[in-house]
């Protein structure tokens, strides 16, 4: 990918919260490029960073109590976490725009999914009430929606868990942006529902010439839509690589220990393959091995020495936080 330039150029992200017993460190030195037209996935457990890493990318963290402690987010050359308020909010919904893991929950219950959309080109497309209206139709046309003139005028509670989905995609996309950030798009609907909106994210991203990050803890979608992955793990970054070098050649014994997880139709197994263990808390986090409670000492990837590795470029865009020795089998 070095040929081309980054939309999003992430940089030793340091996103951190304060807690009654501490601080969490919920991303650590996160660093990664957002390609123009790419599908970036970023996969890993529940509370390994991948949301507060999405939320970072606009802003959104809650302070307090989260708080950005260090690196910096390149939008276009301009770091978003320094951006005057005004500029950030021009940016969200417009150029960046995010389509959150519940839709029932990120729909207002109170207004209109039409009217939803509408306040969106309104603030940013300075669309008169008309135009608005009619741009609202169009969209929710084009995310597959039937009936999309009377659906317009319908609340969250009315659609299906897949109708509201379309909606937040259509809100999303409302305004033409650059990166679309998809946190978890599929969460709670049925496997037709998701593959249905999975084609609709992967035609839509076609046409528009969308950059799109897909956050997601299903290895499945990952394999289906996406052209480079980042595995997270204890809020860092521990392999990075195309999706096809990826589930070929996982390097790093936590992403081959995901691989083995999937079940296999074909395989006669009593039991699925498991990690022992459990992820380390954020506030314990300390400078050493995120994974010597989960790996044998000798399949760990801190090789024994229970040092916290650096992320190392294995091969030409293939990047692996682990000990040379493991690397070398």
């Amino acid at each position: 990918m070095s040929d081309k330039k980054p939309i999003i150029e992430v940089k030793n992200l340091r996103t951190y919260f304060n807690t009654d017993g501490g601080v969490a460190h919920a991303v650590e030195n996160v660093s990664f490029d957002v390609y123009p037209g790419e599908t970036l996935g970023i996969v890993g457990e529940s509370g390994c960073g991948k949301s507060v890493t999405a939320l970072s990318m606009m802003r959104l963290v809650a302070q307090p109590p989260g708080f950005y402690a260090g690196g910096e987010i390149l939008f276009n050359g301009e770091n978003i976490l320094t951006m005057s308020k005004d500029k950030i909010q021009n940016i969200r919904g417009n150029t960046i725009s995010m389509i959150f893991q519940e839709p029932m929950t990120s729909l207002n219950p109170v207004f209109t999914c039409g009217n939803q959309i509408i306040e969106a080109v309104k603030l940013h497309q300075g669309l008169d009430d008309i135009a608005a209206k009619n741009k609202a139709i169009e969209m929710l046309s084009l995310v597959g929606i039937p009936d999309p003139k009377r659906r317009v005028d319908e609340y969250p509670h009315q659609l299906s868990g897949g109708m509201r989905q379309r909606v937040m995609i259509a809100m999303a996309l409302s305004c033409n942006p650059s990166v679309l950030i998809a946190d978890e798009p599929t969460t709670a609907l049925d496997v037709t529902i998701q593959a249905q909106i999975l084609e609709l994210i992967e035609k839509l991203q076609k046409e528009m010439g969308l950059a799109v990050i897909m956050i997601t803890h299903d290895l499945g979608v990952i394999a289906e839509v996406c052209d480079r992955v980042i595995v997270m793990y204890a809020g860092q970054i521990q392999e990075i690589a195309s999706v096809y070098e990826l589930f070929d050649s996982p390097k790093h014994p936590y992403t081959k220990a995901l691989m083995e997880s999937i079940p296999v139709l074909y395989e006669d197994v009593e039991r699925l393959r498991t990690l022992p263990g459990m992820v380390p808390s954020l506030l314990e986090m300390g400078s050493g091995c995120k994974f010597c409670n989960r790996f044998e000492a000798e399949k760990c990837p801190c090789g024994g020495t229970k040092e916290n590795q650096k992320l190392i470029e294995f091969k030409t865009d293939h990047f692996v936080r682990c000990h040379q020795t493991l690397l070398d089998k």
